[in-house]
């Protein structure tokens, strides 16, 4: 009886470690750019391409970039939609719409791509006429992102500060707005929930002399009522960083709940586009997507995972896995950086699948459109994860 009783306790715990997938076979998705080299989703011949490549490749998922930089390629009142408007006196009809209608047709998910805090060099986005400049992020010395020269942006861009309430609820009005204007899309998929950083890596701002970013007009207000210290002007003192650290990240993680309370009822899955390195992403962008993952407020999180260090990926793609909790982990990986070499990209497939990915993530289709070789290998590898 007691060996079967610690067999029995054996087995579980062996099962209790494997890979809990939530999909029912390894899902394969694209992210396909609005502005990609390759453009296209700039017209119906591209867009049928692109439509009969995901086909051939066994792409279950298609993550489809409707708006970037507070511009859209797809109806929306909150966003400057002239690429949409563009789009639709040349062709005659609605891209985003055309998309999910064929995709689904072959039974493949569309996800709506949303770009959120980072807004390029659009000073003329309509987010910012709406609310003034004061939603534009500032870093430690009081520096306003508008300020900066061009070379020394973040990201090559400027970034709207997470903390601002008015930001928030902006952003929430647009995702509800575009969703309402497609309730036929399976999911959202966010992009840039984080705060933009210059320095690599930095364990917090008590480190960033002063280039961290996050100190916006309404985030220093909110963070001097909650706690009685001015950023600005308090002792950076380790308990001070920390609480301002803390501070800022809770601002990401209440934009990522609003986010998921109102996906839940549209019946719209909810996932983001998460830095691959959790530990930089936690402390450097104050994006905690572990976190996320644990309390259950996205449905999953796409790792950015781009690398030509094959070793280097599989840690990160073995990190992220690990991480899953509740919910689940696709892992993305950068064809863009292996298109002379998709035998490295195999390897990486291969790696992520063989950890237990809940799916994998192509960035991005532009680059690999005229790969022939390329697209060929994902194929193979789709039909060896998910053969009967």
């Amino acid at each position: 009886m007691l060996r079967k009783i610690v067999a029995s306790l054996l087995l579980f715990a062996m099962t209790s470690m494997l890979p809990v997938c939530a999909f029912a076979k390894t899902a394969i998705g694209l992210w396909v750019e609005c502005q990609g080299s390759e453009n296209s989703l700039g017209s119906k011949s591209s867009i049928d391409a692109m439509l009969a490549d995901s086909r051939s490749m066994g792409v279950t998922d298609l993550f489809i970039q409707v708006h970037r930089g507070n511009r859209s390629w797809c109806k929306s009142a909150y966003s400057d939609q002239s690429p949409y408007n563009q789009f639709l006196a040349k062709e005659g009809f609605d891209p985003t719409a055309y998309i999910i209608k064929n995709a689904h047709q072959s039974g493949i998910k569309v996800h709506l791509w949303m770009n959120t805090f980072r807004i390029l060099k659009n000073t003329d986005a309509p987010i910012i006429q709406a609310l003034g400049t004061k939603i534009l992020t500032r870093d430690g010395k009081k520096t306003l992102i508008l300020d900066y020269p061009a070379e020394d942006l973040p990201d090559g861009s400027y970034w709207l500060d997470p903390g601002d309430l008015d930001v928030q609820e902006y952003l929430v009005k647009l995702v509800q707005d575009i969703m309402s204007n497609y309730p036929e899309a399976d999911g959202v998929h966010l992009d840039f929930i984080r705060y933009p950083y210059r320095i690599p890596f930095y364990p917090g701002s008590q480190w960033a002399g002063g280039k961290s970013f996050g100190y916006g007009v309404d985030s220093v207000s909110r963070f001097q009522a909650a706690t009685g210290l001015n950023p600005f002007e308090m002792e950076l003192t380790r308990d001070n960083a920390q609480k301002w650290d803390d501070w800022k990240r809770e601002q990401v993680n209440a934009f990522v709940r609003k986010i998921y309370a109102v996906t839940v009822p549209a019946k719209k899955q909810l996932s983001i586009a998460g830095i691959c390195w959790a530990d930089r992403a936690y402390l450097s962008a104050y994006q905690d997507w572990r976190g996320w993952l644990k309390e259950g407020i996205v449905d999953f999180v796409a790792t950015m995972n781009y690398s030509i260090d094959t070793k280097f990926a599989y840690y990160l793609s073995r990190e992220a896995i690990v991480s899953r909790e509740k919910k689940q982990v696709m892992v993305g990986l950068g064809a863009y950086l292996l298109s002379d070499d998709p035998d490295s990209l195999a390897r990486q497939m291969d790696d992520a699948v063989n950890l237990g990915t809940d799916g994998i993530i192509i960035f991005s289709y532009d680059s690999i459109k005229p790969l022939n070789r390329m697209k060929s290998m994902i194929a193979e590898k789709a039909r060896s994860y998910n053969r009967q």
